[in-house]
């Protein structure tokens, strides 16, 4: 594991809007870690720094949402260091586990610091490792990463007597791990954030302990593990209640719980693939453009359907992300417009995908139905701004921008209101340009102050800041030390140019083009994401 790569690729979760970013962190990264115990003591009689997490909520399944946690790169950066030191220890001790599909695996060029499991891989292991059983055990952790004690990473890598004798930061590392979760998020201790690449690690780290105790208790341990998520398989329902009441017992001893709602105990063989995922994998859109508008209409209705059906599934996100294989006539594409924002009053998560589709038509030249789209996305943030649902207004917001839409001054009023840094920085990059009049920023600039660059506002405090999008009273960044050396050497957390890889979308500008034959596309949703940012070539 490389530090650079874990603060460029594994900080900030990839659910924001692409104008987020942390690659500047690499260029100063050196000279963090030099001063790191200036700007954040650890022994001695000064005063320990400890920061607050900045949260952002996002849609889950069944109307339930995830709160992710956004660290301060301060202590994201000791954390980062202290896992990067003891890498070669943290592998080692993942690979105890004989279950896991989701091991801390790194590889060159990729989007993430940590690869994500393989959803092609997880089906084959499924059906390798059920053959010869006769019982399937479906568990998961209830609220896994929120109730994560930090005290049991120690636990997990040095045992609990061990740890609990031996508080030093070395040679026991997993103190120093604890430690550095705890200063990241207000010094609680349970928790871990939701989204940065550390928090898979550390949730490796302790489930790993976990898999290896139920082993040695069990007697033998068969099936998969990816991230919380256990599929066990067993010959006799006697060992299956055995193996349940030895998950349950150890997952305890972690002060960890089984979440009851969705556990399942079923009869080998099991239904690998959905119905749903069967039957949209294979639907094929014709290619003349009236048979397409049809289809259209065919495949949208089916999708819906399912959707409504299986409310626990991914259904219209899968539907979504086939979308971008096949070409459509220009003939439709207002049809298609229509059909994906309607679509987002089922399934707001889909945003990112919408976007992706109308960015990559719009810049091809193909008119966006500016009224229809500005209504839509207007109606959407009210709706969901009442309902404070970050996700769904800070993507709406930003496809507005990248579209250049005039959002109305009844809006801005209300967006005026917000605390959330992530909605702010997009609503103040419209209002800069000219997108969103009415502003008013006078709450914004009262939170540019030096405890501001400490709290959940730090973004806030310092980011708009160094864009001059706010300015106040005095210059609070540069009287401190670390946001000053981030500010002298330009480290930008928003850069608006920034936008998502449209290269995968295929766009025709023939109103009558008849489609090729297919071809084959990337089924393994798990690895193949939307969220991959670029930043467009400068105008010429």
């Amino acid at each position: 594991m490389d530090l650079n790569n874990l603060l460029t690729k594994g900080y900030f979760p990839e659910e924001l809007i692409p104008p987020f970013t942390t690659e500047d962190l690499g260029i100063v990264q050196d000279d963090i870690i030099r001063s790191i115990d200036t700007f954040d003591p650890i022994a001695g009689r000064a005063r320990k720094v400890i920061t607050k997490m900045t949260h952002f909520s996002v849609p889950k399944i069944k109307a339930y949402r995830r709160t992710l946690g956004i660290p301060h790169p301060l202590h994201f950066t000791r954390l980062s260091n202290t896992i990067v030191n003891n890498w070669a220890a943290i592998l080692l001790h993942c690979s105890s586990s004989t279950i896991s599909l989701s091991p801390v695996k790194t590889k060159m060029g990729a989007s993430r610091a940590v690869l994500k499991p393989s959803f092609k891989n997880t089906t084959r292991e499924k059906i390798i490792r059920s053959t010869g059983n006769r019982y399937l055990l479906k568990i998961d952790i209830a609220k896994f990463y929120s109730s994560i004690y930090t005290h049991s990473i120690p636990w997990a890598l040095h045992t609990k007597p061990i740890a609990k004798v031996h508080r030093n930061r070395t040679p026991y590392y997993g103190n120093a791990l604890d430690e550095d979760c705890r200063k990241m998020q207000d010094g609680q201790t349970i928790g871990l954030p939701i989204g940065p690449d550390t928090s898979r690690i550390i949730s490796e780290i302790i489930l790993s302990s976990i898999d290896r105790d139920i082993q040695t208790e069990l007697g033998y341990l068969n099936g998969v593990r990816v991230v919380d998520d256990y599929h066990l398989y067993f010959r006799s329902r006697g060992e299956l209640e055995k193996g349940r009441a030895i998950v349950s017992r150890t997952l305890k001893d972690f002060e960890l719980e089984l979440n009851q709602n969705k556990e399942q105990l079923l009869e080998l063989p099991e239904i690998i693939e959905s119905e749903w995922f069967a039957e949209i994998r294979e639907f094929k859109f014709r290619n003349r453009w009236d048979y397409q508008r049809k289809d259209l209409i065919t495949f949208f209705d089916t999708v819906t359907n399912y959707t409504r059906k299986y409310p626990g599934d991914i259904v219209m996100t899968y539907a979504m992300s086939k979308l971008r294989f096949t070409v459509f006539s220009l003939k439709n594409w207002s049809v298609l417009q229509s059909l994906m924002l309607n679509s987002l009053l089922i399934e707001p998560k889909i945003l990112p995908y919408v976007a992706q589709n109308l960015l990559s038509y719009h810049l091809k030249g193909h008119p966006v139905n500016v009224p229809v789209v500005t209504d839509a996305l207007v109606q959407l943030i009210e709706y969901h701004l009442d309902l404070v649902n970050d996700f769904e207004v800070a993507w709406a917001l930003w496809i507005a921008k990248s579209l250049n839409l005039t959002l109305p001054a009844t809006l801005a009023a209300r967006l005026s209101a917000v605390e959330n840094p992530i909605i702010v920085l997009v609503t103040l990059d419209l209002h800069e340009s000219g997108l969103l009049p009415g502003i008013d920023k006078t709450h914004w600039i009262s939170l540019l102050t030096t405890d501001n660059l400490y709290n959940e506002h730090w973004l806030i405090s310092y980011e708009a800041y160094r864009l001059g999008w706010l300015t106040g009273p005095t210059d609070h960044v540069t009287v401190d030390p670390f946001f000053k050396l981030l500010k002298d050497n330009d480290v930008a957390f928003y850069k608006a140019r920034r936008t998502l890889d449209l290269s995968k979308v295929k766009v025709t500008n023939s109103p009558e083009y008849f489609a090729p034959e297919d071809e084959e596309e990337d089924d393994d949703s798990e690895t193949d994401s939307v969220f991959n940012a670029v930043v467009p070539p400068l105008p010429v």
